[in-house]
């Protein structure tokens, strides 16, 4: 309550102490909270209570304690919440700066911990920007949550959210003159993209590290008077208790409202599709046709293939419909494609199934997991009315109990790898949408999803074992087997982007601005290597944590490592571009002496840049480069000439070729051990921390001027030290580790400090 009056009028409250808020870090943490209740509220709704004596069912029990792991994880999650709600209360009432400074850290530290763990979270604000970026009017908003317990307010408290630096009206306010077409600017698509040209939209640090991912960046609650203007992304389909908010009369952005999107894993979305058709008359014995199936989702489609079952589902949701079924030996290619025909329209005439969400003959009988995927789809949609009793729902809610007692890192890496198999999706049906991208565009999209779907699959079948009983192995030289063409997928991928990129700067095309929203979404749905290095990387982190009980538990998890780095070796840069040979030519020239490092080995040349690197409290101006395999750091240096500052005149050609480099720091990139970006005000900082294992560790910062160079460094930086690291991995028993230099760098060194070590010893000096 206290929080609540305060955010009604935020006029109220100390102005300096509410500046220290961010919108978006609001934003963030009572999204995570709506959507936490929406969970609990499930939850509970599944469970049985007490009866008519006051005493819950066996059963009822027994369900309880299936999900202990779910509400331990619901619980966790909401402490967090109070922890962060009650930081922003007590920065709002604290009579001192010094405090209210203290509690900001904490809170930003909790925003930064919440959006690190939770990638659907941090996909749903991310999606924040475009849904709202399209639209140049206030109504649009209202198909979001509003903050406001009342849906009347007045209009001059409506927070227009395409312009970040348009002044917040209220009553209280003073009126600001400002030319009609200055807002139309503002709100304008194309200001709004020039304005966050800097901002990088990675995968694993634009979200996490900058908070600069929604509309809301760079407003504070000191710039608002009211916190019930503000809206959050979340819509009624969204959640399971949207009586208890307040949702305007639009739909919600086809962004946000793609598919039926669950977190469910696949197998279990199968199990539960085939209790439902269990339960139609005459559907049994086609499942019980099939002996022994590997999973659910091959029983699924072994049944589906026979034709015959759509049309009995089909009577049974339509029971007018009068179709004569003859018996799966008498359905030949012809027939069942004849059938498969009619089931469409069915779905199409009397389900209004939209034409580009239903199956075709080849989906069904084409061989490929994302057809059958795709099938399988519809289908859990078209029959989510019918309802599993009995023993088939006990069997369903155990399964779930089971998967809900795996660890959470596993659940949260098949969860995001389930995210990329509805990302390759939803590309594909823009790509179907717009004409512009018919041709060879995206070519291969569907064999790749069609591989995903496979791998989710065999991994997902580890979720029903018990840790000692799961094999890992079988999935990953899967995909090895079909990496090269996925390697291949990333360059084609890499010209679509830039092609796309001409054509929104163009914008030469009719419905300009749907159209534009249609092509922004398919830039942030190409898949990127650096994602799926990242995705490997998790993987092979968590394999490398988990014990191995037994010898084949040991060979198992040798073998998924070495296929892990067969694969990020298929996914490396080839060869040596002319450019990097150029760069390294040069620093042959400039570097006399390279403390034991061959400059061969280096690799492809990724960056290079002047930058400042700050270690302790020294900040010195060095040259970086950083290679496929090393970040080397290069003191510039001049032989005998005038004592004349350079900082005052001008360096001539010859002075420009006398130029040499001394090297200063160079790290092997398996050694580096994390990268983390930092923006505050105006510093921009790559922090560095790097070393070996079970050794000490040391950090330094590379600092940059523009956001942007900051977030291409950290990413690149981090892409390539995992997959440095996934390449070494398998070794590491045998592999002699570089360890970090002992003793405080800081201090003054001998310039011939390096060259009295052992080889092994040089690496990672900075001086």
């Amino acid at each position: 309550m206290g929080l609540q009056s305060l955010t009604k009028n935020l006029g109220s409250v100390n102005i300096q102490h509410a500046a220290l808020i961010g919108v978006n870090q609001v934003v963030a943490v009572l999204t995570d909270g709506v959507l936490l209740y929406s969970e609990l509220h499930k939850e509970l709704q599944s469970l049985w209570t007490k009866d008519s004596v006051e005493k819950v069912p066996l059963r009822g029990r027994l369900q309880w304690v299936w999900k202990e792991s779910t509400f331990i994880t619901l619980l966790n999650r909401l402490q967090s919440f109070k922890s962060s709600m009650t930081l922003v209360l007590m920065i709002l009432q604290s009579d001192s700066d010094q405090i209210a400074k203290e509690h900001q850290e904490q809170l930003s530290n909790n925003v930064q911990a919440l959006l690190d763990n939770n990638t659907a979270l941090s996909r749903r604000l991310m999606n924040l920007e475009d849904a709202l970026d399209s639209q140049t009017i206030i109504s649009r908003r209202m198909s979001i949550i509003s903050l406001s317990a009342s849906p009347s307010r007045n209009a001059s408290q409506q927070l227009t959210a395409e312009s970040p630096a348009t002044s917040i009206a209220t009553e209280n306010s003073l009126a600001i003159s400002k030319f009609d077409f200055e807002e139309d600017l503002e709100s304008s698509r194309v200001y709004r993209r020039a304005v966050r040209e800097t901002m990088d939209y990675s995968f694993r640090s634009s979200i996490a590290g900058s908070h600069s991912w929604s509309v809301f960046s760079g407003l504070s609650l000191g710039d608002i008077s009211i916190m019930p203007v503000i809206a959050l992304p979340v819509y009624q389909d969204d959640i399971t208790n949207a009586e208890h908010y307040d949702f305007g009369e639009e739909p919600a952005p086809n962004t946000e409202t793609h598919g039926t999107v669950t977190d469910n894993p696949l197998l279990i979305e199968c199990l539960e599709l085939k209790l439902k058709l269990l339960t139609i008359p005459g559907m049994s014995r086609y499942f019980d046709e099939i002996p022994h199936p590997a999973d659910d989702f091959s029983h699924l489609r072994s049944v589906l293939e026979q034709a015959t079952p759509l049309a009995i589902l089909a009577q049974a949701l339509d029971p007018t419909e009068n179709l004569s079924v003859r018996l799966p030996e008498d359905l030949n290619y012809d027939v069942k494609k004849e059938l498969v025909l009619w089931f469409a329209q069915f779905c199409h005439d009397k389900l209004d199934i939209k034409t580009s969400n239903l199956i075709t003959v080849q989906d069904l009988m084409g061989g490929s997991a994302y057809s059958i995927f795709k099938v399988i789809s519809l289908i859990s949609n078209i029959t989510k009315n019918l309802v599993i009793r009995g023993p088939p729902m006990n069997h369903l809610s155990s399964v779930k109990a089971q998967v809900d007692a795996q660890p959470s890192e596993l659940r949260k890496l098949l969860t995001e790898h389930r995210q990329f198999v509805r990302d390759l999706d939803e590309l594909l049906e823009l790509k179907d949408q717009l004409e512009m991208l018919s041709g060879h565009i995206f070519q291969g999209s569907r064999d790749l999803a069609a591989t995903y779907v496979t791998f989710g699959i065999i991994t997902e079948r580890n979720l029903l074992l018990p840790s000692t009983q799961q094999i890992w192995a079988p999935a990953f030289d899967f995909i090895l087997t079909s990496m090269r063409y996925e390697a291949s997928h990333y360059v084609y991928y890499g010209s679509h982007r830039a092609r796309i990129q001409l054509w929104l700067k163009k914008g030469r095309f009719k419905d300009r601005d749907k159209i534009r929203e249609s092509l922004a979404r398919c830039l942030y749905l190409l898949p990127i290597r650096a994602k799926r290095i990242s995705m490997l990387f998790e993987f092979s982190e968590y394999l490398k944590g988990q014990p191995m009980a037994t010898e084949e538990q040991k060979k198992d998890r040798s073998r998924s490592q070495s296929s892990i780095a067969k694969i990020v070796s298929q996914l490396q840069d080839k060869g040596m571009s002319s450019g990097t040979l150029t760069a390294v030519q040069e620093l042959q020239q400039r570097i006399e002496d390279w403390k034991g490092i061959h400059p061969g080995d280096l690799g492809e040349m990724i960056l290079c840049k002047s930058l400042y690197v700050k270690k302790s409290s020294k900040t010195h101006l060095y040259h970086g480069y950083l290679f496929q395999k090393m970040l080397l750091l290069c003191k510039e240096t001049r032989g005998q000439g005038s004592g004349e500052s350079s900082f005052y005149r001008s360096k001539s050609l010859s002075e420009q070729k006398q130029t040499k480099f001394i090297l200063k720091g160079r790290f092997h990139l398996r050694h580096i051990l994390s990268v983390t970006p930092i923006s505050k005000q105006a510093t921009h900082v790559c922090e560095v921390e790097w070393g070996a294992e079970n050794s000490d560790k040391s950090a330094f910062s590379l600092v940059f001027p523009v956001e942007s160079e900051m977030r291409t460094w950290t990413s690149k930086i981090d892409e390539y030290r995992m997959m440095a690291i996934l390449m070494t991995r398998p070794n590491l028993d045998t592999e002699e580790i570089d360890p970090p230099i002992m003793g405080n760098t800081d201090e003054s060194v001998p310039e011939d400090f390096t060259e009295r070590r052992e080889p092994w010893k040089r690496y990672g000096v900075i001086k």
